[in-house]
């Protein structure tokens, strides 16, 4: 039998009861091919997202008091969260800029304490209404932006053409409970 069936065999052996594995990972690479960033670009993004929180991480008193989320697209990384003091907004910003690849940073990080989980299973419930939205929009590919919501404010992500972007600010902001709507886009020409 040649190697690389006994390893396909072997891994859906111990697969056997993942059911949530293997579809998380099929979405994920569904994910990956319909990205408009090389496979290689969204790795170097993964790759800073990793590294700036784990850097955060290491900054105990900070990370302690403090609640960060990175998300990086063509290494501009957006840094949302809630962190007690100004100083702390102002470190994790340039933590984040000194993690090799990371182009621009744009801090979202508002001072105040870091969120429940009632207000972050809240903000969990509005990302998927606006990516709902967003998914069934017929004039735009909803698959080609991520939606992060912090404290009802909602951060739209991605590679972008000026039109889709206007669609999908206009539709975020018509769903219920949005309070905000903060873009981190990067343009791309239309497809002729």
């Amino acid at each position: 039998m040649n190697k690389p069936l006994v390893v396909i065999l072997t891994s859906l052996a111990l697969l056997q009861g993942c059911a949530g594995l293997v579809a998380a990972g099929g979405a994920t690479g569904a994910n990956m091919i319909t990205d408009r960033r090389t496979i290689g670009t969204q790795i170097s993004d993964q790759t800073i997202e990793m590294r700036a929180l784990h850097r955060l991480g290491e900054e105990k008193p900070m990370w302690n008091d403090s609640r960060f989320a990175v998300i990086t697209t063509n290494g501009k990384a957006l840094l949302i969260g809630q962190t007690p003091s100004e100083d702390y907004r102002t470190r994790a910003e340039a933590i984040v800029r000194e993690v090799p690849g990371v182009k621009e940073v744009f801090n979202e990080v508002r001072v105040g304490q870091p969120l429940t989980l009632a207000q972050q299973s809240k903000d969990s419930w509005l990302t998927s209404k606006v990516k709902s939205t967003l998914l069934t929009e017929k004039n735009m590919d909803g698959t080609k932006l991520k939606v992060v919501t912090e404290n009802t404010e909602v951060f739209l992500i991605g590679l972008v053409t000026r039109k889709e972007a206007d669609i999908a600010v206009q539709l975020t902001r018509n769903v219920a409970g949005v309070t905000r709507v903060v873009t981190a886009f990067e343009f791309v020409q239309d497809a002729p």
